[in-house]
């Protein structure tokens, strides 16, 4: 199931994903901010012996504002002598919530197109739904024919740089599902004939799904500051061929600085904010759906990286998506116990509700961990 999720970045990374959803009909170019100034930052990548990056570019240059040298999906083959792959150190499915349900069994819940049903009355594991497997075409009601699918697999991000990160962040990946497409429910045939495999050596039977394939590949990418092998970056060219206005991918030299240096999404105004100009303007914890309003009064853009919001009752905890963006003055609706598309003012958290309406009061955090503010259900 697609769900066009509002995910703003700056500099470079806005016109590489303005470019590729508009492209394949999703966001407009208006939808997305492009006026944060890049700063750079650091991140612990191996040292490759060729590298270069690309951009995926329109073939009308007016739809889409000229872009600098500095790239954001670096090309890179992998080095020879990384440390070995232990699928271990990459815990999945756990239960962050402690609501009794894994990662997997949110991801069916989240993805499945009618009311699940469940195995037991305490609803922790998920028994039938309806998913549509988008890498076959095939519909499916029972859920253990599924598999959750990593998007990116394990080991291939492992190979594409996150071999240096520690277990948390390596845990974090491998459980992530603030981006719609980050785990997929897929039919278990389909996912084990996929593997490890990159497009280079493996493609969805479905063509019809091969443009949105390929702009989640490269946008995850992006926003994990993991590399790709140029025999990826063609695959993933002919992939791209297939929407509707074909993007193309142009590579280029890379930068003269450190070659992993790369632009962050945040300029410096809004990343050395007020916390406090950031609050939760209302909350409604009664109705169905619920509504969670979290507004931006200060005069920045603020970046919402690392926030979180949580409830008193059971622990639930929403985190913001990395390089979402709010405006001055703006507001975003955190949406429970409802489904839709995500877009830059509305992100739907979850399926089912969350607020304890006999009483609970919602809590939000900021990347340091402080509470910059509270509301108890009315």
């Amino acid at each position: 199931m697609k769900s066009n999720f509002f995910h703003p970045a700056t500099g470079l990374t806005i016109l590489l994903v303005a470019g590729l959803f508009v492209a394949c009909g999703g966001a407009s170019q208006s939808d997305i901010g492009q006026e944060a100034a890049p700063t750079t930052v650091t991140t612990a990548n191996p040292s490759p012996t060729t590298a270069s990056s690309f951009a995926l570019r329109r073939d009308t240059p007016t739809e889409i504002p000229a872009v600098t040298s500095d790239q954001l999906l670096r090309i890179a083959e992998v080095p020879p002598d990384l440390p070995s792959y232990d699928r271990d150190d990459w815990r999945h499915w756990v239960d962050g919530d402690k609501d009794c349900q894994n990662t997997r069994h949110e991801a069916l819940i989240e993805e499945s197109l009618a009311k699940v049903a469940f195995k037991t009355d305490r609803k922790c594991q998920v028994a039938t739904g309806e998913w549509f497997d988008p890498y076959t075409g095939e519909t499916v009601t029972d859920a253990t024919r599924l598999d959750i699918d990593h998007m990116i697999p394990l080991k291939n991000a492992h190979d594409s740089g996150g071999w240096a990160w520690d277990k948390s962040r390596k845990a974090a990946f491998a459980n992530e599902m603030s981006y719609a497409d980050h785990l997929i429910a897929v039919t278990a045939s389909a996912n084990r004939k996929k593997g490890a495999r990159g497009p280079e050596e493996w493609k969805p039977t479905n063509r019809g799904y091969w443009c949105d394939y390929a702009i989640d590949w490269v946008q995850i990418k992006i926003d994990w500051d993991l590399s790709a092998t140029k025999a990826e970056r063609g695959a993933l060219q002919e992939m791209l061929e297939t929407c509707d206005s074909t993007p193309s991918i142009q590579a280029v030299s890379p930068k003269a600085e450190s070659p992993t240096t790369v632009k962050e999404a945040v300029p410096p105004a809004a990343a050395s904010s007020n916390s406090s100009e950031v609050r939760i303007a209302s909350i409604d914890c009664k109705g169905k759906p619920e509504v969670v309003t979290i507004e931006n009064s200060g005069a920045s853009t603020r970046d919402m990286t690392e926030w979180k919001v949580s409830d008193d009752g059971l622990g639930h905890t929403f985190n913001f998506p990395n390089g979402f963006l709010m405006r001055p003055g703006s507001s975003v609706k955190l949406v429970s116990g409802g489904s839709g598309q995500d877009t830059e003012s509305v992100i739907y958290w979850k399926t089912r509700t969350v607020w304890n309406n006999d009483g609970d009061t919602a809590r939000l955090f900021d990347p340091s961990g402080e509470t910059v503010s509270e509301r108890e259900c009315p």
